[in-house]
């Protein structure tokens, strides 16, 4: 039996994880099972110093860190949640040519083919997967805002997530918004229901050790997002401090 080669351009999906277990237990099967079908993706898993047995959950998938459909990562130091740091250190431990945003309560689904279609036509796209409700409606709350898909050397170029921003809010478009003043074309492509599971606002900012709610970071974000773009820092986080973590449980390595 001839077996196919595996697809062209390797895809890293890039998840985040504090306290989330409760969300990744429903989300990281299928996700997995969604890049495994696929043969040349993988999913990076950063657990963001979260308390809640995430270390002892994930080693069930041990055979996946084996054949490297899963990149898991530990992050001891630092000990809030901070969206822009956390997926940076997702990204930064991708191995993919093209670097997707998956955040802990989305599901991938069937998109990978239809994802593949649009880079092999342009592979400087960015992709946006934010979904409609079942109205038509795009609302930012229904969890799949930050989908974000991009090739790794543009990821790296713009010096990823900003991590100058406050914890939470306004990081995904802040992101977009600086890969748009560069140049590049963005495209939203969705995808059929279930594609995230929804939070609360509240559920948002837990892990984050802030006072402040998330729309009280989001509306301070925004002028920093803002800024971004009138001074024309489109390349963000030049200073930035390596965090060590630890990868697939067996070695130590500063991102």
């Amino acid at each position: 039996m001839t077996v196919a080669p595996p697809p062209q351009g390797r895809i890293s999906y890039c998840t985040t994880c504090k306290n989330r277990l409760w969300q990744l237990a429903d989300t990281l099967p299928d996700n997995l099972r969604r890049v495994t079908e696929d043969g040349n993706s993988e999913i990076v898993l950063v657990n963001y110093n979260s308390d809640d047995e995430l270390d002892t959950w994930v080693r069930r998938f041990q055979p996946h860190i084996d054949n490297g459909t899963l990149r898991y990562l530990h992050q001891r130091t630092e000990p809030h949640f901070h969206a822009s740091k956390a997926k940076n250190l997702a990204h930064l431990a991708a191995t993919g040519d093209h670097l997707v945003n998956l955040d802990a309560d989305n599901y991938i689904g069937d998109t990978i083919p239809l994802w593949r279609t649009h880079w092999a036509q342009d592979p400087d796209l960015l992709i946006r997967g934010f979904s409609p409700n079942a109205d038509g409606r795009l609302d930012p709350g229904n969890g799949s805002y930050g989908r974000i898909g991009l090739p790794r050397a543009r990821f790296d170029a713009l010096g990823g997530y900003d991590e100058q921003l406050l914890p939470m809010g306004c990081q995904d478009s802040d992101l977009v918004n600086r890969a748009k003043a560069c140049g590049m074309r963005v495209i939203r492509v969705s995808q059929q229901p279930p594609f995230a599971i929804r939070n609360t606002d509240a559920d948002k900012v837990r892990s984050t050790g802030s006072p402040l709610s998330w729309y009280d970071m989001w509306q301070q974000n925004i002028h920093r997002a803002e800024e971004n773009l009138r001074l024309g820092r489109l390349t963000v986080n030049r200073d930035r401090t390596p965090l060590k973590v630890l990868i697939n449980f067996t070695h130590h390595v500063e991102l």
